[in-house]
């Protein structure tokens, strides 16, 4: 027993010098594509402020916070802080800012932040057009699919759409009649911490009415409305959990995992810290025989750490005033 521990000891030793782990981040936090109307620097600028609320809002999670009193200099002189800017196809502008300028303001005006780790949502969109019923999937979906996938973009959340491995015509039934839980559980397959469902129907108009389902750990909601207030309905819940209400904190947080004697409980427990919210990075402070202490680089305060890991799930609470959880069986 004594050589096991030993031999699993020293294979922990070398793992810990070889890996280090990250939270997935989003690649373009601080980058945004708008419509720009017409040539010439007022066009550009205008493009710019648009640009920077819609940064503003994704960082922030608030719908309001472009006018807010500690944001609204940062609109006004948004092109102050630009770092790079394209032309893309569509009359769109690809916009790309400061971060760090960002985030200061953010701090400074004492707002929750929300960083570049975003949980992923699944989406079931059922659209009737024409007496005839589609579900958007990876294969279809069309307007309605990149409309929803811009909206997302716009407030960093990545979708996820159903695809070839699930039965397209029965999820488009059920999504009609209301019978979600075969589409929450399929998040799992997905790997998704979310899901949004949409029933959608034409208006005399000729616009659609969306009834919008979000759902996910601890969290639910409703609304009906256009496309765009799906991922709006999805960002606004994401936000209010994750967001850190002391954005201008940023401390090593210890956190003891028990539970840990082997390589396999060791790459889990690392995944988990890994790919919360909030995390900016995991190193190992302490390794024992049936535990390991990890020192987490965190934005936000404790608490807010303690009910992200309660979210997650792998790990269960063993003595939460000592941040010490032990590995879900």
């Amino acid at each position: 027993m004594m050589n096991r521990t030993r031999r699993w000891l020293a294979a922990l030793a070398i793992a810990v010098l070889t890996q280090h782990a990250d939270a997935a981040s989003l690649g373009d936090m601080y980058t945004v594509t708008v419509p720009v109307t017409g040539q010439g620097e007022s066009a550009q600028q205008a493009a710019f402020r648009d640009a920077m609320r819609d940064i503003l809002i994704r960082a922030t999670g608030r719908r309001d916070a472009a006018d807010l009193e500690g944001l609204a200099p940062l609109v006004a002189q948004a092109g102050r802080h630009v770092v790079s800017f394209r032309r893309a196809a569509g009359n769109l502008l690809a916009v790309s800012f400061d971060g760090s300028t960002i985030e200061n303001a953010i701090d400074a005006a004492g707002l929750p932040f929300w960083g570049p780790d975003r949980p992923l949502t699944l989406v079931w969109l059922a659209v009737e057009r024409g007496g005839r019923r589609s579900l958007a999937g990876s294969a279809n979906g069309g307007d309605d699919r990149q409309h929803v996938e811009r909206a997302a973009a716009r407030r960093g959340i990545p979708l996820a759409w159903p695809g070839a491995g699930d039965d397209l015509g029965r999820g488009l039934q059920q999504v009609w009649n209301g019978d979600h839980e075969p589409l929450v559980n399929a998040a799992r397959r997905y790997g998704a911490d979310g899901v949004l469902i949409g029933r959608a129907l034409p208006t005399a108009a000729g616009e659609l009415i969306v009834d919008w389902t979000f759902s996910s750990a601890g969290l639910s909601a409703e609304t009906r409305g256009d496309l765009d207030s799906g991922p709006d309905l999805a960002a606004d819940r994401y936000a209010s959990a994750y967001a850190s209400r002391n954005a201008g904190q940023r401390v090593e947080q210890l956190v003891t995992v028990t539970g840990i004697d082997t390589l396999e409980a060791y790459a889990a427990a690392l995944r988990a810290l890994g790919r919360l919210p909030l995390v900016r990075g995991v190193a190992v402070d302490e390794v024992t025989p049936d535990a390991v202490s990890f020192a987490l680089t965190v934005r936000g305060d404790p608490d807010a750490l303690r009910q992200a890991i309660r979210r997650e799930g792998l790990l269960v609470p063993v003595d939460e005033t000592r941040m010490i959880f032990g590995l879900a069986p």
